[in-house]
């Protein structure tokens, strides 16, 4: 699968975080592409073709996740981050999304993507 679009960044090598391998879905996984297997929500590590093996980053102190693109999703530094499984992004709504950590930057509506940190428990 080609790579496009959003690129991932994390922490440096020495940096706290933690990954398992799973099968890409069924329509193959982009660098960056956030989604939930069972309780658990993440990032695809790079891009897989369907049923190919690919890194999962469930927790990382600091990684860099596509944001909900909408005028009222906005974040401060501390600020709960929730993830909208319908959008497989972020938001700063709990109604109805799952709380996965903090931000760690401030981010205005028309930015794309915020850092986070996505602190691997069971999404809540």
């Amino acid at each position: 699968m080609a790579e496009t679009g959003f690129k991932l960044r994390t922490a440096a090598p020495s940096g706290d975080w933690r990954s398992f391998v799973v099968a890409a879905p069924s329509g193959g996984c982009t660098s960056g592409q956030m989604a939930k297997i069972h309780d658990t929500v993440g990032v695809y590590k790079r891009a897989e073709d369907a049923g190919e093996d690919v890194a999962f980053i469930y927790h990382a102190e600091k990684i860099v996740v596509p944001k909900v693109d909408e005028s009222n999703i906005t974040f401060e530094i501390g600020d709960k981050v929730y993830f909208d499984e319908s959008a497989a992004a972020v938001t700063c709504t709990s109604s109805g999304n799952l709380w996965i950590g903090i931000a760690l930057e401030a981010a205005t509506y028309d930015d794309a993507e915020v850092l986070i940190d996505l602190k691997g428990d069971k999404a809540t």
